[in-house]
This record gives C-alpha cells, sequence and structure tokens, in this order.
C-alpha cells in the first residue's frame, strides 16, 4: 500500500474518533466522557489493525502496476 493510501487511513481512523467524541458532547446520546473513552478506542483499535493489515515494506511503483 503506498503512502497515500495509508495517510488516507489514518486520517479516516482519527475523523471516526473526533466524531465519536464530538456526538457524545454535544447530545444526550451518550456523556462526553464516554465518547472520550470511544474515541480512544476507536483510535487504539483502529491504529492496530491499520498496522497489522498494512504494516508491510512499501510497494515500489512496478509492483502496483502487476
Amino acid at each position: 500500500m503506498d503512502k497515500s493510501r495509508r495517510k488516507a487511513l489514518g486520517g479516516l481512523i482519527f475523523a471516526l474518533g473526533l466524531i465519536a467524541m464530538l456526538i457524545g458532547a454535544m447530545t444526550d446520546l451518550y456523556s462526553a466522557t464516554i465518547g472520550v473513552i470511544i474515541m480512544l478506542a476507536i483510535w487504539f483499535i483502529g491504529g492496530a489493525l491499520a498496522a497489522l493489515i498494512f504494516g508491510g515494506e512499501e510497494e515500489t511503483p512496478e509492483q502496483s502496476k502487476s
């Protein structure tokens, strides 16, 4: 996986965690404390999964074309 896709996945995981925290802070769905806990859980689990799945070596342009 190339570097731009890794950055995109990292941004998506960050945004999902931030949305979970903001929902807790701005609505009565759950408290802000629970929102922070959910945010941290999304970041840790998402980061670990991304590292596990995409943690290999960088592909060279010749490899990605085939």
